[in-house]
C-alpha cells in the first residue's frame, strides 16, 4: 500500500492531497466508515501498514477516537496526525486520543507537506519518495505540536500547533458539566413486547445526539433478545457481555473500547450475541453499567427487555424518566396499568414520566380518552401508525435520521424536545391533552 493513508469525509481535502502527492496515497472516505473502524482498516489488507495514516477533516470524536485507538493497535509504527482546526476544545481530543501530531487543514501547501515529511521522519527515518509535486510556498505557517512518542521512536519535536481560522466544537459532555446540568438517564420500557420500545429508544438516540453530540449512549438493555445492533445496521465488535466485564467496571476507557460508535454521532452498547451470552449478565452489572456510564454521557438511554425483570427493574431503579409505551388495545392499556401499579407498590417509579401511545389511529375503537382512563395516566406522545417506522427499522436508519418529514418522525421530535434543556416546559404543560390527527 502506499505511504500515506487518509481516513477523512471531505472530499475537498482529498482532492489537495491528491494534487500534491500523485500517487502516493491510500483512501478511506464516505460509506465506507460506516460501518465502524474495525471493518474500515480491514480493507487495507497489509501487514506493515502505513508509513502516516492522516484522520480528517470531517470526522466526528468517536469516528476519530475509535480509528486512532485500532490503527495504533493495529500498525504500532504508523504515525498518526489529526487533521482538524484548532480551538478550544482540541486539548480533549489529544488527550483522549493516541495521536502524533495535529495539522489544520488550513496549512498551506508547503507548510502541510513540510509536517507529513517531519513525521515520516521520526517514525521511519526517510521523507516521503519523492514523487509528490513541488509546492509553491505561500507563507510561513506555524506546524503541529507532537504527541507521545511511538515504540523506541526519538522525543523531538514535530511541529508547533498551527493557528486556528475556525472554531473547534466542545465536547458536550465538557459544557453540560460546566453548566452543571446533570446527567439524564431515560428507560424505554412497557409490559409486553412489540410496542415499539426498539424503534422508540433509537430514535430517541438520534434525537438526543443532536442536542449533544458525542454525549448520548444507547444501552440494549433486553439481555437475551436485544436488537438495536439490528435497528441501527450495527454490526459491532463487542457486546452488552463485554461492557460489564471485570476490566470494563474497573476502568472507564477499557469501557469505552467496548462501546459501538454510530454515524449519527452517539455510543451503543449492544445486546448479547446468544441469549445464553445474555443469561450471564446480572441486574446488578446492569445497574452498575448504567451508572458508570452516567458519569461520562449526558444521555444515557436504555431500550429494556418486555415486563419487569430483574434487568428491566435495575434499569428503572437507575432511570431520571421512564418512557412508557402503550398500543390501541385494551390488553396493552390494562398491561401499562398494572406496569405502573407495580412499581407504585416497590416504589422505584422515575420522578418524571413520559406515556407515549404508539400505533395510533382511529380504526381501533379506542380513543386517547378511553386509553387514559385505562390506564389512570395523561398519555404525553401519540405516535401514528405508519408503514414508514417498518421500513425505517428494516433499512437500519432510524426515522429521526432521515431527513423526510412525516407525522410519525414529527411525534417522535416532539418526544426528544421534552428532554432538551432548552426547551422549557411549563409544568401543566408537561401532561396536556392530545387528540389522534
Amino acid at each position: 500500500m502506499s505511504r500515506l493513508l487518509l481516513i477523512s469525509r471531505s472530499r475537498k481535502f482529498e482532492s489537495r492531497l491528491r494534487s500534491l502527492l500523485d500517487d502516493d496515497l491510500d483512501t478511506i472516505m464516505g460509506r465506507s466508515l460506516a460501518r465502524g473502524a474495525s471493518a474500515a482498516l480491514a480493507t487495507l489488507g497489509s501487514a506493515d501498514g502505513p508509513h502516516i495514516a492522516m484522520l480528517g477533516p470531517s470526522l466526528s470524536y468517536a469516528q476519530t477516537y475509535e480509528l486512532s485507538a485500532r490503527l495504533s493497535a493495529l500498525y504500532p509504527r504508523t504515525g498518526i496526525m489529526l487533521v482538524h482546526e484548532n480551538g478550544s476544545g482540541v486539548e480533549k481530543w489529544i488527550s483522549d486520543m493516541k495521536v502524533d501530531a495535529v495539522a489544520s487543514p488550513s496549512l498551506d501547501d508547503t507548510a502541510l507537506i513540510e509536517v507529513i515529511d517531519r513525521l515520516s521522519i521520526r517514525f521511519h527515518g526517510a521523507r516521503r519518495p519523492t514523487t509528490s509535486k513541488a509546492a509553491p510556498e505561500v507563507a510561513a505557517t506555524p506546524d503541529p505540536v507532537p504527541m507521545s512518542d511511538p515504540p523506541e521512536a526519538k522525543t523531538d519535536v514535530v511541529a508547533d500547533m498551527a493557528t486556528a481560522t475556525e472554531p473547534m466544537a466542545v465536547d458536550a459532555r465538557l459544557l453540560t458539566a460546566a453548566a452543571g446540568i446533570p446527567p439524564q438517564i431515560i428507560a424505554v420500557v412497557s409490559p409486553k413486547g412489540g410496542m415499539g420500545k426498539t424503534t422508540v429508544a433509537t430514535n430517541l438516540a438520534v434525537g438526543l445526539a443532536k442536542i449533544a453530540p458525542m454525549s448520548v449512549v444507547l444501552i440494549d438493555g433486553d439481555v437475551q433478545f436485544g436488537d438495536v445492533a439490528t435497528a441501527l445496521a450495527l454490526e459491532p465488535s463487542y457486546s452488552l457481555p463485554d461492557a460489564v466485564s471485570d476490566a470494563a467496571a474497573r476502568d472507564t476507557m477499557v469501557l469505552k473500547t467496548y462501546l459501538t460508535s454510530h454515524p449519527g454521532g452517539f455510543y451503543v452498547v449492544c445486546g448479547a450475541t446468544s441469549p445464553v451470552a445474555g443469561d450471564r449478565v446480572t441486574g446488578e452489572q446492569v445497574s452498575a453499567l448504567i451508572a458508570q456510564l452516567s458519569r461520562e454521557f449526558r444521555y444515557v438511554v436504555v431500550d429494556t427487555a418486555p415486563g419487569l425483570g430483574d434487568h428491566t427493574l435495575a434499569a428503572i431503579e437507575q432511570a431520571t424518566d421512564v418512557v412508557l409505551l402503550c398500543g390501541m388495545s385494551v390488553t396493552s392499556a390494562r398491561g401499562l396499568r398494572n406496569h405502573l401499579s407495580a412499581l407504585s407498590s416497590v416504589g422505584i417509579m422515575p420522578a418524571t414520566r413520559h406515556v407515549v401511545l404508539n400505533f395510533a389511529d382511529r380504526v381501533s375503537g379506542l380513543s386517547v380518552r378511553d386509553v387514559e382512563a385505562t390506564t389512570g395516566v395523561p398519555v404525553d406522545i401519540a405516535i401514528p401508525r405508519s408503514k414508514l417506522v417498518m421500513l425505517s427499522s428494516n433499512r437500519g436508519i432510524p426515522l429521526l435520521q432521515d431527513r423526510d418529514s412525516n407525522s410519525a418522525s414529527k411525534a417522535l421530535a416532539e418526544l426528544v424536545r421534552r428532554f432538551d434543556p432548552s426547551t422549557v416546559q411549563k409544568r401543566g404543560q408537561l401532561h396536556r391533552r392530545l387528540v389522534i390527527a
